[in-house]
This record gives structure tokens, sequence and C-alpha cells, in this order.
């Protein structure tokens, strides 16, 4: 018995370590198909409120498939319009940083030859130079916006085969499985797809609200980049935790360029990170409350794991992974002591 145990012990592992290559390896697929999978869950209460009108699933598909290419085109566009904005004015930033480091230089009495021998034998300038270049950037600019674009077509043809699948779902388990297992598995579906709602709708309003609290305050400063910055903090946010200090850096680094260390730059780092203070300490727990049930640990752990697999994209993809992932195991006896270590309740 203890060596049959042991045996699907290793199974298990050597199973979980294929699973993890695999999702690696073509995270090219597998996340255009999660966030396809997630925007099924956001779409469903439209879609049955659609099909109990008696509209055609064709029509539901094309109404579903507009309202997301609509709203990825114009966050997509914005992005690459604020993008290339930024590109445009970053030769006078150069500038400007070239005469904050000479002004340090002079104000610290810093030894220039040390400084420069250090500088010149430690730093590969040329390097430095052509990933900095203006040109790369523009480069790297336009092909991750059309790469964009490849996802999202992508996205949306998963989507469609996922909705289209799903009426029919119910009919394939019939033949195969009992009406309580049925009703068992839609009542964890149903469960899943609930709590992920809840979660993006409620991350998405508070992330929507941050940003516009700090474009007010990056206008009111008059800091360049307002738009730009606003999404930063918007799509940063969705990052638990460090998300948040990540997204006011940006403006704030702008301000140290654009107006020195002055009071601008003490203003805007304290309204920025107030905010991100009170939205993250006090706003998100009373709007959040404890929908997800996950561990603190535990999702620092999600963090960093679904980012060494998916990039920057795993992090914002990172908790309601996490979270489903608990749903289900809760499910199994024998997953249960590893659902009680990730869950709060």
């Amino acid at each position: 018995m203890e060596n049959t145990k042991f045996v699907k012990f290793v199974l298990g592992l050597i199973a979980m370590v294929i699973i993890v290559y695999i999702l690696k390896e073509l995270k090219s697929i597998f996340i255009p198909l999660t966030f396809a999978i997630f925007l099924s869950f956001l779409f469903a209460p439209l879609n049955r409120f659609l099909a109990n009108k008696k509209i055609p699933n064709s029509i539901i598909l094309l109404i579903m498939v507009v309202i997301i290419l609509f709203t990825f085109t114009l966050v997509g566009t914005v992005v690459y319009t604020s993008t290339a904005s930024f590109a445009t004015e970053f030769p006078e930033y150069e500038i400007r940083i070239v005469e904050i480091f000479q002004h340090a230089i002079t104000k610290w009495n810093l030894p220039i030859d040390e400084v420069s021998n250090f500088m010149n034998d430690k730093i590969n300038w040329p390097l430095i130079a052509e990933k900095l270049s203006l040109a790369k950037v523009i480069g790297v600019t336009m092909g991750s916006f059309i790469n964009f674009f490849v996802k999202l077509l992508l996205t949306v043809a998963f989507m469609f085969f996922i909705v289209l699948g799903r009426h029919k779902l119910a009919k394939r388990l019939e033949s195969t499985i009992s009406e309580q297992e049925i009703h068992h598995s839609f009542k964890l579906t149903a469960k899943i797809e609930e709590q992920i709602r809840t979660y993006l709708f409620n991350k998405t309003l508070i992330s929507i609200i941050t940003a516009l609290i700090g474009i007010i305050f990056i206008s009111l400063f008059k800091i360049d980049f307002i738009i730009i910055s606003g999404l930063l903090i918007f799509i940063l946010n969705f990052i638990p935790h460090i998300g948040s200090l990540f997204a006011s850096a940006f403006p704030i680094l702008v301000c140290a360029v654009q107006y020195g260390f002055g009071w601008r730059f003490l203003g805007i780092s304290t309204a920025l990170i107030s905010t991100q203070m009170i939205m993250g300490n006090f706003v998100e727990p009373k709007i959040m409350g404890t929908e997800l049930h996950l561990s603190p640990i535990i999702i620092l752990m999600a963090l960093i794991f679904w980012y060494w697999v998916w990039g920057p994209v795993g992090m914002i993809l990172a908790i309601p992974i996490t979270s489903a992932l608990n749903l289900i195991l809760k499910q199994f006896i024998s997953m249960k002591i590893i659902s009680a270590i990730m869950s709060t309740d």
C-alpha cells in the first residue's frame, strides 16, 4: 500500500513538471486560451440573458466579438498613441537627464576622472545605447502592438469555440455521466464563474478609480505623459501588492526629470503613494471582501510562479487561476489538505 502511494506521488510529481513545462513553452497559446476562458465567464450573464430572449447563438457571439474587439482596439490605440508620444519627446528628456547628472557631479564634488574611468570600465555603453535607441524603442513598440492584435484575435477565436461548445456540453455529458454528477459539475463551474467574475469586476472598478485619481493629481501638478501614466496605474493595479508600487514609479520619475526634486516631486510622490495605500489597504478590502479566501503567502507564491511561467501577464492572471484551482481542489477529498493550506477560511 505504501509503495502504491509513493508511486502515485512520484507519477503526480512528474505529471506536474510536464504540465508546467508545456504551459511555459506554449505560453503563446495558453495565455490567449486563459483570457478566453475568463472572458467567457465575464460574458456569461449577458450570454444567458440574450439566450433567454430567444436570440440565436450566432447573433450572441457576434455581439460579444464586437464588444471585445472594440474595447481592446480602443485600449490598444490609446497605448500605442501614448507610447509614440513618449518616443517623440524622449530626446528632450535625454538632454534633461544629462543635465541632472552633470549638476549632481558639480554639486557633490564627485571625482569626475574616477567616475569616468569606472563607468567606462564597468559599463557596456554601446550595448546600452543599442537597447535604448529611439529606433529600437519604436521597433519594439510596433512589434508588441502587432503581437497584441495577433493574440487578441487568437483569444476571440478561442472564446468563440468555448461559448459555442458550452451550449452542447450538457447534451454530451448526459450520455457519459449521471444527472447528479452533471448537476455537481455545473454547480462547481457556476461557483468558479461567479468568483472570478466578481473578482475581475471589482478589481477593474478599483483600478479605474485609482487610475482616475492618479490622472487628476498628475494633471494638477502639470506632469507630462498623463494618459500613459494612467494606463500604467490601471494595468499594474491588477498585480496584487507589488503592482501598485511600480504603478506610481513612472509619473514620479517623469516629474523628477521634468521639474527636479522640488515641491512638485514631493507633492506627486505623496499624492500617488497615499492614493495607492488608501485604495489598497482600506477601499479594496472593503469592496473585495473575502471573495478569494486565499492565504497572503499563497498569493505571493502564485505571483512568483506565474511570473516565471508567463511573465508579467502571468502575474495579472495569477490570482484568478489560483482561486479557480483552489475551488477545484476542494472537491477532492485527497486534495482538501492542500486547499486548506491555500485558504484563509
